[in-house]
Parts: C-alpha cells; sequence; structure tokens
C-alpha cells in the first residue's frame, strides 16, 4: 500500500466506495473539488501497489499529465518518486488541512473502501498525516468523530488524542405556531436586553468568556464549516465586525449571554443558516438569546424577499425570465424554515431543542493531539 496526493481523476473511484458512510448519504462527492484546490492542505489516497507504485509527497499528476504543486509542501526533490503503475486504484481518502493559525492541523474525511477495512488503511493515512502537520510546524492536530463511530475513536484514542468536548448537532424545523408559543413562554425575572454586539462591547464579551464555563468546557472552539477553530480575541473582533455576534445583557453593560451565527452556510448550501456557539448563564437566558437568533434570522428572511420581490418586478420589466425567479423564491421560502444550531452539548441545550421539531441531529467528540 502507498500514500499519495490525490489526482483530479481519482474522484469517480472514490466516489463510488464514498455513498453510504452514513445512513444519508456521504458528502465527500460535495468536497473533493474544494480539497483538492485548497491551499495549505493535502488530499491523500491510498491505492494498491506493486514495486512500479511509489509516493510524491509534494506534487501529483493532473489528468493532462502537469504536475499539482501543493503550496503546503517544501520538502526536497529526493523525496520524489513516480508512479509508474496504469492499473492500481485508490483505496481510501483522508484530508488534512493547516488552519489559519499556522499552529494546528485539522484532520477530515478518512474513508477506506469496505474490501479494504482492518488492514491498518486508515491508521497509515492518520499517521500521514500526523507527519504532515509535523512538517508544517503545527503542535497540535484536532478532529471531529461521531459519538457512534467507535471504530474511528478507537483509532484515534490509540494514537494519542484525547477527548476535548463534546458537541451537539441539531438540525431544526420552524413550525410557526409551535414556536410562537414556545417563544411567549420564554420570560425571565430581570429584564434582558439582546442585540448585535459591536466593537464597544468587545472588551465586555472577552472578559465574560474567560469567566465562562461554557467556553471552557467547549475547549475554547466554535464551529465553521464542519471544522472545530479556536475562538480567541482576534477571531471574536472579526465576528462583531461582521454582526456575526449576539450578546445579552443586563442593564447595558453585564453581559449574560453571547452567540455566534453564520449567515453564509458552507461548501455548496449556501442558504443554510447556523448558529455556532451558544453561551449563556442560565437556561432561560440561554432559550432567549437562541430565540433572538432566530427571529433576527427570520426578519432577514423577511427583507430579502421584500427585496426580491422588487427586483422580480424590475426583472419582468427588462423582459427576463419569471420561472427562474419563482425556483429561486421558493427555494429560500423552503430552506429559510430549517436552523442548524451546532454548540458545546449540555443539558440545557438539549432541553431546550426537545421543544422543537428535529429534523436532524447527532453528537460529536472533538479530539485534540500534541504534535
Amino acid at each position: 500500500m502507498k500514500i499519495r496526493l490525490a489526482k483530479k481523476s481519482d474522484k469517480d473511484v472514490i466516489l463510488q466506495f464514498c455513498t453510504d458512510t452514513f445512513t444519508w448519504g456521504d458528502y465527500i462527492d460535495r468536497v473533493f473539488d474544494i480539497w483538492y484546490q485548497e491551499p495549505y492542505g493535502e488530499l491523500l489516497v491510498a491505492e494498491e501497489s506493486d514495486d512500479k507504485v511509489g509516493r510524491n509527497r509534494n506534487s501529483a499528476d493532473d489528468p493532462n499529465g502537469q504536475p499539482k504543486t501543493n503550496n503546503a509542501s517544501t520538502t526536497s526533490a529526493n523525496n520524489m518518486i513516480t508512479n509508474t503503475s496504469t492499473n492500481v486504484q485508490p483505496i481510501a481518502l483522508s484530508h488534512v488541512i493547516l488552519c489559519p493559525n499556522k499552529k494546528r492541523i485539522w484532520i477530515e474525511g478518512i474513508r477506506v473502501k469496505q474490501s479494504h477495512r482492518r488492514n491498518k488503511v486508515a491508521t497509515t493515512l492518520v499517521d500521514e498525516m500526523l507527519q504532515f502537520g509535523r512538517r508544517m510546524g503545527a503542535i497540535e492536530a484536532s478532529a471531529i468523530i461521531s459519538v457512534n463511530n467507535l471504530a474511528s475513536r478507537f483509532l484515534f484514542e490509540k494514537k494519542g488524542f484525547n477527548i476535548v468536548s463534546r458537541w451537539g448537532y441539531y438540525n431544526i424545523q420552524l413550525d410557526g405556531n409551535k414556536y410562537g408559543r414556545i417563544n411567549n413562554g420564554n420570560q425571565d425575572k430581570n429584564p434582558v436586553k439582546v442585540r448585535i454586539a459591536n466593537l464597544e462591547d468587545l472588551d465586555n464579551v472577552w472578559n465574560y468568556l474567560q469567566c465562562s464555563e461554557t467556553y471552557s468546557l467547549s475547549g475554547k472552539r466554535y464551529f465553521e464549516a464542519w471544522r472545530w477553530y479556536y475562538l480567541n480575541y482576534e477571531k471574536i473582533v472579526d465576528f462583531i465586525k461582521h454582526q456575526n455576534m449576539i450578546i445579552m445583557e443586563i442593564n447595558n453593560t453585564i453581559i449574560e449571554g453571547v452567540a455566534i451565527i453564520n449567515y453564509s452556510g458552507y461548501w455548496d448550501k449556501k442558504e443554510v443558516f447556523q448558529i455556532v456557539y451558544l453561551d449563556s448563564t442560565s437556561t432561560s437566558k440561554l432559550q432567549g438569546l437562541l430565540f433572538y437568533c432566530i427571529d433576527h434570522y427570520t426578519f432577514s428572511v423577511a427583507d430579502d424577499r421584500d427585496n426580491d420581490s422588487k427586483k422580480k418586478k424590475n426583472d419582468d420589466c427588462k423582459g427576463k425570465s419569471k420561472s427562474n425567479y419563482d425556483d429561486f423564491r421558493s427555494r429560500r421560502q423552503h430552506n429559510s424554515n430549517q436552523i442548524q444550531i451546532i454548540s458545546y452539548q449540555t443539558n440545557e441545550l438539549l432541553e431546550i431543542m426537545n421543544r422543537f421539531e428535529i429534523i436532524e441531529s447527532a453528537q460529536f467528540l472533538l479530539y485534540d493531539h500534541s504534535l
């Protein structure tokens, strides 16, 4: 077995064994091209091999025979080995990427063809990705694994990974009447105010998080496109500048809760609205914070539809297709009723989520390993 960088021509073969990984299917078909092109990462494949097969850690031929240069790798030409075999096909896949802070790598997408499992293929891929991190000067490797994926958990724990925190994922369907009843029942004895944070709130937000049990137990992370990153001071500045930070406060000074929202979705799901971090001092405040985020998005969608309606009239006057607009509008109407919540798993969050219509839910464990 040899490990090499993926080629574009590997995609069709790989997707054949990445179809039923989960009960709902798999996502590799949606991210293969993204991962292939991402700088500071390696999209790896394992293949059956003979003496003619080798691995070039830094380049792989594309379908036209031109080398693909990986910006993340800087090893010498002495490591270059050409793959001259013509009948070898991939039997496994994985992806590793250097995180923006350049100190941590993220491991994801390990897939092994059914007929080659239990042959240490995944173990070899993990070893290779850890070596990538060391070459890049990273000091930590991280990954997320479903609590039900016992095989992967055993593999990572055997490799020295430790559990950092437990996260809950909820895809909820908003039923207007039911949501209204829940929202109206959300009462707190103390008057609170929920709003979008501004830069004047920066130090108060940071001080709140430093004392927050949730922030500490979550590993000081937030969620983005199925990767977990550190929620540090610089990132909070960025969230506030882009109006992604929501705060709950008392007397206009004391922060009682923090939420982070994502308007832009992920991968090809650009219409998805996500709440990617939740933190509060009580269950009632957590619910109030959550409902503000939902209301904020609902009103934003309503405003978008008003603007779309005006655009439709203008387009009709210009003789553009009405059916294209109607298709777009119907998709927005459908998707706007579904919201994804990904947050550190607490009993308070689970209690609130059980009041909604949950379409899909899962729990994940965040793992770390020092390099």
